[in-house]
C-alpha cells in the first residue's frame, strides 16, 4: 500500500466582516463541489501551497491567517481571507478542471466531500488554531 500524499484546502473567507457568513468553493468537472486544495509539492509550507491552489483555481490573491493540521488525516486546512467582496454568482477558472468559482452561504449539492466536513469546518474555532498573523 503507497503512502497517500499530504494535501492542502483553503477555507476562504472575506476580509470584511458580512451579515450572511460565507466561504469560497470551486466545481471541479469530475468531483464537483470542492474547496480550493491541491498535494503538496517537495519543500512547499502548507500556507504557500494554499494561496498557490486558491490563486490557480479561484484567481484570488488572499492572506493566510491561520493553519490547522487536526481536522482531517493527513490533511491540512490554511483560512485564507480576501479582499473580494463576495458576489451572488459565480465566475469562470483559468483551470481547466475548474467549471465554477463561487461564493456559498448554505452547503451545495454535488458535493465532492461530505457536509458533515463543510459543517465542521463552518463550526472551528479558528482562534484556537496556529495563527500567521503576528
Amino acid at each position: 500500500m503507497s503512502e497517500q500524499v499530504p494535501w492542502v484546502v483553503a477555507w476562504v473567507v472575506p476580509r470584511a466582516e458580512i451579515e450572511i457568513p460565507c466561504w469560497l468553493m470551486v466545481k471541479h468537472k469530475e468531483r464537483g463541489w470542492e474547496l480550493p486544495g491541491g498535494s503538496l509539492t517537495p519543500d512547499e509550507p502548507v500556507e504557500i501551497a494554499a494561496l498557490r491552489e486558491l490563486f490557480e483555481e479561484a484567481g484570488l490573491l488572499g492572506t493566510a491567517t491561520a493553519i490547522d493540521e487536526n481536522l482531517f488525516d493527513r490533511g491540512t486546512v490554511v483560512r485564507v481571507v480576501v479582499d473580494e467582496e463576495p458576489q451572488p454568482y459565480g465566475w469562470e477558472s483559468e483551470d481547466n478542471n475548474i467549471i465554477e468559482v463561487g461564493w456559498c452561504v448554505d452547503i451545495p449539492g454535488d458535493l465532492f466531500w461530505g457536509e458533515e466536513e463543510i459543517q465542521r469546518l463552518l463550526d472551528h474555532d479558528w482562534s484556537a488554531s496556529r495563527s500567521l498573523s503576528s
